[in-house]
């Protein structure tokens, strides 16, 4: 299968919920592009709106009680993110997965991994590995009870202050970006899987801080590649599961 998304084969993509982000929160018409762009962002990061999704612009106007003029502005600005798609006859819907997309993801993911534990391994300061132990410690004492969201925010919050000890701020955005990217799929993955995700992600997460501790930049940087592959294998693993379950295997 080219796309790993939730629609069935063939069928029309829906429209996003009306219900997704409640717009009497605050005033309706008072919701600027950016606030349309950050509740539709928020949505489609936590699966709130399901790849494939229509985002008819007409009714998100009359869901933020607004123009589609602003609807139109927060839809590109995503569209330049990689979240939103924009189809040929100028339709818009949420980015579905795409297998070379998703590999190109975990390669980016790898190497980003690595070189930022390498340089964090020999610039971190005193202060930086005291608060990678501390929320070592942290994710491990909530990593039983967590939900799928709050464990692909704990991984986030972990490689980014690992980008930040290495001291290259345009690695800090760039996995930032990254991870915000794949939130979608990893927060699929991890809801899926439920209790019985694996706690080797944990376990590598210890490896690397050990290593950063010791100043050891091979080590920082095998850890992490550890943890990438743990990730990758973990994750294509049950992308092909969830394929197989979509396929009709009465249909030749």
């Amino acid at each position: 299968m080219a796309n790993v998304t939730r629609e069935p084969k063939g069928s029309k993509p829906r429209s996003a919920p009306r219900s997704a982000t409640t717009p009497g929160d605050g005033p309706s018409r008072g919701f600027s592009s950016v606030k349309v762009y950050e509740a539709l962002r928020k949505d489609i990061l936590e699966l709130n709106i399901q790849p494939g999704t229509l985002l008819d612009e007409t009714e998100l106007a009359e869901r933020f009680g607004l123009s589609r003029s602003p609807v139109r502005e927060a839809l590109v600005r995503l569209s330049a993110e990689g979240l939103v798609k924009v189809l040929r006859n100028r339709s818009s819907i949420v980015a579905p997965f795409d297998i070379t997309t998703v590999q190109h993801h975990l390669t980016a993911i790898d190497l980003l991994y690595r070189a930022t534990a390498r340089l964090a391994a020999l610039n971190r300061t005193q202060a930086q590995l005291e608060a990678l132990q501390a929320m070592i410690k942290r994710h491990a004492t909530g990593f039983g009870s967590s939900d799928g969201l709050q464990l692909v925010q704990n991984n986030r919050e972990f490689h980014v202050a690992i980008a930040e000890a290495g001291g290259n701020s345009i690695f800090v955005t760039w996995i930032a970006t990254l991870l915000d990217q794949g939130q979608r799929l990893m927060g699929m993955y991890a809801t899926d899987v439920g209790p019985e995700r694996p706690d080797a992600l944990l376990d590598d997460h210890r490896a690397i801080v050990a290593a950063i501790a010791a100043g050891d930049a091979d080590g920082a940087e095998g850890a992490a590649r550890q943890d990438a592959a743990v990730l990758s294998s973990q994750l294509k693993a049950h992308m092909f599961r969830q394929q197989l379950a979509e396929l009709d295997v009465g249909k030749r």
